[in-house]
């Protein structure tokens, strides 16, 4: 419904190419920041990976389910205002799944160097979160707006209230 930025999935091709660079480079050939490795026990870092590849996972897999009728090539319908599902826990859910689906990489090599790119790729994502963002609120007004004020932009509610 909204603009995405025209650079868009140039920019996010160029931040996986690197992320994934700096992590492999730096987790498998030049250990130059993975000093964490030694000081944190596997049975620590593996499942806060496999957590954070899960639930990036689960947001990419739901959100696309709901923009694209559950498959990567579906069709998209007519425009339309969506505020259910994942979309009603966060506002950019397909960046916040890959997101989560990236952190799951340094916790598995505990690489301080990728943390640093993902750290980028966030800045990026919110950039490009906020540039969509200001393109809903010019067509949706008021009811973007609201909904911004319901509904966190990465980080879910834990406890939802009543009213």
């Amino acid at each position: 419904m909204g603009a995405e930025h025209p650079l868009n999935d140039r920019i996010q091709l160029v931040f996986l190419v690197v992320y994934f660079g700096v992590w492999g480079l730096d987790s498998f050939v030049f250990h130059l920041s993975t000093v964490l490795d030694e000081l944190v026990p596997v049975f620590v870092y593996l499942p806060l990976g496999i957590l954070s590849f899960a639930a990036g996972i689960f947001f990419a897999a739901k959100s696309v389910a709901v923009i694209f009728g559950g498959t990567l090539v579906g069709r998209i319908g007519e425009p339309r205002f969506i505020a259910t599902g994942v979309y009603a826990w966060v506002r950019h859910p397909m960046y916040l799944g890959t997101l989560l689906f990236l952190l799951g990489f340094f916790f598995m090599t505990l690489s301080l160097l990728s943390l640093a790119a993902w750290i980028g790729f966030f800045v990026f994502f919110d950039r490009m979160a906020a540039y969509e963002e200001r393109d809903l609120i010019r067509i949706l007004g008021e009811q973007y707006l609201n909904y911004q004020t319901h509904v966190p932009k990465w980080l879910m509610h834990l406890r939802r209230g009543n009213g």
